[in-house]
C-alpha cells in the first residue's frame, strides 16, 4: 500500500507542473549598465583560451568576437 501512495504522488507531483515566468525587474538593468560601461579586461576562463571573460565585470566572449571588436 505505502509503494502504491508514493507512486500516484510522484505522478501527480509530475503531471501538476507549474511553469514559473521571470519578469525583468529594475536590478537586471543595473548589471545590463555594468557590462555596457565597463573597461572590459578579457582574460581566459579554460585551457583553450577559446573563452575569453573580463576579469570585473564578467562579461564572457568567445576569442573570435574578442579579436573582431578589439582589433
Amino acid at each position: 500500500m505505502y509503494i502504491i501512495e508514493k507512486l500516484i504522488k510522484i505522478y501527480l507531483k509530475c503531471t501538476k507542473k507549474e511553469q514559473t515566468v521571470i519578469l525583468p525587474t529594475n536590478e537586471d538593468n543595473v548589471e545590463l549598465e555594468d557590462v555596457i560601461t565597463c573597461k572590459h579586461n578579457f582574460m581566459p576562463i579554460d585551457s583553450t583560451k577559446e573563452i575569453l571573460a573580463c576579469s570585473k565585470c564578467g562579461y564572457v566572449i568567445s576569442k573570435k568576437r574578442a579579436s573582431k571588436d578589439f582589433s
